[in-house]
């Protein structure tokens, strides 16, 4: 009997193999992959009539020529292929700037309307070139751990290489094109499970290398591997890399990179939906429609219009090579490549409407089309003249605490801000390898307000003066870098926010110690409101004999003599810096979306200035080239003087404010501040009926008793009573608010970590917060 078991299954798993082995991609299939991957890299034929995507292959053309063609170098007794690439052997980097080289000459030669179309002599440059690049860089003979960096080899190069080998396999020997596989696979990982693999967009890069190696190849285990490589990818994760449930996405373990890694985990997906479509090889990434949930979660808010917010690209600001509205550009045109292939009308409506909206005032400019690929520039115009898609960028409002990141995003109808912050597991900043050199200050309090006036891109970075971010507290020490990726840490525990993604408040405690090296030690607070967002700040403490003061505003101007700049009755002109003691200031915007006004509920003496401000690129980053620039800037700060003691601050923005509307507001002001001291800060919207506070300690405020450290906000009307609650600390299991009871009122609904019970005449709300992920939670009372 166990003779015959023995057959049976013996039967089964040969069945099982046989059925493994006729999943794998038939001719068919490999082709119309094949096929869709040419099409995502060269874009598709179009007429001569179209000029504007005429400009955008010419500059692809001129660039081919300039610098990859005629640096081409086909002499053997010469060591190098590229006559301004020969460092190679001890620069990796220059490896995969080669590989990058030889695909711009494959991607050309493939491009129907290019005038090197199937070009005879481009065609042989790109043979020599790859079995140049294989003999002498790129083989399975060279040593996996070289003193090369691991990304250049595992990431950077072979990511070039699949793509040529996918547009040239026709014209390449079989044997030859097996031989150029095996020095991808020499380097790649074998299994799901290797430790090398990496993380986020690390791991999905890898991912995607070896399955379009497996469709190049024919070899579904190659296509099944990727696809368990990508799968943790998408998986939600509550440490380390990867997405968080609040929308955050941390790359190197403790740096927010929405639209830095984020940004290759976006396109790598895009990819992914693009090679495999209509093939049964896309059945094996089951994960991948989880990008749905993403794009609303984590891209969007990461959004505005043709800009990303720059917190969310880590060292990536430093680099000029790499625009923002490149960034912007390219996660606009992946995120409306994955939305277009979800099943819902709706969705996929919702992101045509936002990528054109977003793209239809640049696509004014003449360049418009010049520094975008020929398949963005040509999916970028099928939208702007399909009549059927609304052009108006879609109002909306949400406020979004991404805790994990230590950020907050507001997002309101005509612009967006952002607060970033650190704390105990999200560094002030990063730098690796010589870029973000001067990032000190970019998340201890920066704060960012996307209008549409261009603040943060052009010259912005070497010219803004690193340690005078908007929103910071600053003495403008700085310290030497001396240890690459390093982490740069709050000791203080206080750092998240509360939200009903209406509204909400972003709070931090921290200390410059860990970043740094000074002793300024401050409490800030923003409130997040209706068109207002308020600033406080408690406790400003150092012993540095150095000028410590507030930035309220640091703003780069587009238009100069457009952007007047009022501050309390006072006109500033360019060159000019006054001390005013004023309750108001203006910057007149191009639009009246641009303009924003200042307020300040107590009458401060400030430092205004407009003025040229010059920088050096260079020492932003050691990639960029050593390049003096230079622009103009409208500035507000409130000085706290040399070792202050326990000073504050307090001030309102008003974005898209006039200036006879933010004067009659400076007069009329409808947020009482209600707190502003170590330990609590609390704000009253009376036009909301809103109340917010963070408490730090223990503590009553207004009938409020926090039981434990914790923020909260009571937002009223005629028959309901919404209490939202948090615990920025992110360390306590549990906080605990009591909250005066109103007559009639009961609880309707609540969130499930909440329990409530009645103490005296208070509703004692408690909440589970064992998870200890900065979480809102909320309980509505109503009649």
């Amino acid at each position: 009997m166990k003779k015959y078991i023995m057959i049976f299954f013996l039967m089964i798993s040969l069945l099982l193999i046989i059925s493994d082995k006729t999943y794998a991609q038939t001719t068919a299939e490999q082709n119309m992959s094949l096929n869709n991957w040419k099409v995502s890299l060269t874009g598709k034929a179009f007429p001569n009539s179209n000029v504007a995507l005429k400009l955008t292959l010419a500059e692809k053309e001129r660039e081919l020529q300039q610098s990859v063609l005629s640096r081409l170098n086909k002499d053997p007794k010469k060591n190098y292929l590229f006559s301004n690439i020969t460092a190679w052997k001890t620069s990796s980097t220059q490896i995969t700037i080669i590989a990058s080289n030889i695909q711009k000459m494959a991607i050309l030669y493939q491009t129907p309307n290019s005038i090197y179309y199937h070009k005879p002599a481009l065609k042989q440059d790109i043979l020599y070139s790859l079995n140049w690049f294989h003999t002498n860089i790129y083989n399975e003979k060279v040593s996996a751990s070289s003193p090369y960096n691991w990304y250049d080899l595992q990431i950077g190069t072979p990511i070039s290489l699949v793509n040529i080998l996918a547009l040239m396999k026709t014209d390449i020997p079989a044997a030859t094109l097996q031989t150029y596989l095996k020095a991808i696979d020499h380097f790649e990982p074998a299994t799901a499970s290797e430790r090398t693999i990496g993380t986020g967009a690390n791991r999905i890069n890898k991912g995607f290398v070896i399955t379009l190696r497996g469709v190049i190849g024919n070899d579904q285990a190659k296509i099944n591997l990727g696809a368990e490589i990508v799968r943790r990818v998408y998986t939600p994760v509550t440490s380390g890399d990867g997405f968080y449930a609040d929308g955050s996405f941390i790359q190197h373990t403790n740096t927010p990179y929405t639209t830095g890694y984020g940004a290759d985990v976006l396109a790598r997906s895009a990819d992914f939906y693009q090679l495999l479509a209509g093939t049964k090889s896309f059945g094996s990434f089951r994960s991948l429609p989880t990008m749905f949930s993403y794009l609303d979660n984590a891209y969007l808010p990461a959004l505005y219009k043709d800009e990303v917010l720059d917190m969310t690209r880590g060292r990536g600001v430093s680099l000029k090579a790499v625009t923002n509205e490149q960034v912007a550009h390219t996660i606009i045109y992946d995120m409306f490549t994955i939305s277009q292939k979800n099943t819902n009308i709706a969705y996929r409506a919702k992101y045509a409407n936002i990528m054109k909206s977003s793209i239809i005032s640049q696509s004014l400019k003449t360049d418009f089309y010049k520094n975008l690929t020929l398949p963005q520039a040509q999916a970028f115009q099928a939208i702007l003249l399909n009549k059927k898609i609304p052009a108006t960028y879609p109002t909306r409002t949400q406020n979004k605490m991404m805790a994990s990141a230590s950020q907050m995003v507001d997002t309101k109808p005509t612009y967006v801000a952002g607060i970033s912050m650190f704390s105990k597991k999200v560094s002030a900043f990063e730098s690796i390898g010589g870029q973000n050199k001067l990032g000190y200050y970019t998340g201890t309090g920066s704060l960012y307000l996307y209008n549409g006036d261009e603040a943060y891109e052009g010259n912005y970075y070497p010219t803004v003066d690193m340690t005078s971010l908007a929103g910071t507290t600053t003495d403008h020490k700085t310290k030497p870098i001396t240890v690459d990726n390093a982490k740069y840490f709050n000791p203080q525990p206080w750092s998240g926010g509360v939200s009903d993604q209406q509204n909400g408040s972003a709070t931090m405690h921290y200390n410059m110690k860990n970043v740094t090296g000074s002793t300024l030690d401050a409490r800030k607070s923003w409130f997040f409101l209706n068109g207002r967002i308020v600033a406080l700040g408690a406790g400003i403490t150092s012993k540095e004999n150095l000028n410590t003061e507030t930035i309220v505003e640091n703003r780069k101007l587009l238009h100069t003599n457009l952007n007047t700049f009022v501050v309390g009755g006072q006109t500033i002109n360019l060159g000019q810096t006054k001390n005013i003691t004023t309750k108001w200031a203006y910057l007149n915007g191009a639009s009246p979306s641009q303009s924003i006004g200042y307020v300040f509920p107590t009458a401060t003496n400030v430092t205004a200035y407009k003025k040229t401000k010059a920088g050096n690129w260079n020492t932003l980053n050691i990639r960029n080239r050593n390049e003096l620039v230079s622009a103009n800037y409208a500035g507000i700060t409130i000085s706290h003087g040399k070792k202050p003691t326990n000073k504050s601050y307090g001030y309102i923005l008003l974005p898209g404010k006039s200036k006879q509307a933010t004067e009659a507001y400076s007069k009329k002001i409808d947020i009482e501040i209600r707190a502003n001291n170590l330990n609590q800060q609390a704000v009253f919207d009376k036009s909301q009926n809103l109340w917010i506070a963070n408490f730090r300690q223990a503590s009553t405020l207004n009938g409020i008793v926090a039981q434990t450290r914790g923020s909260i906000m009571i937002r009223k009307s005629a028959t309901l009573q919404k209490v939202t609650l948090s615990d920025p600390s992110m360390e306590q299991s549990k906080i605990v608010f009591l909250v005066p009871k109103v007559a009639g009122h009961k609880i309707k609904s609540k969130s499930p970590e909440a329990s409530v019970t009645t103490q005296g005449k208070n509703w004692r709300i408690q909440i589970n917060t064992a998870a200890k992920n900065g979480k809102s939670f909320s309980v509505l009372f109503g009649k």
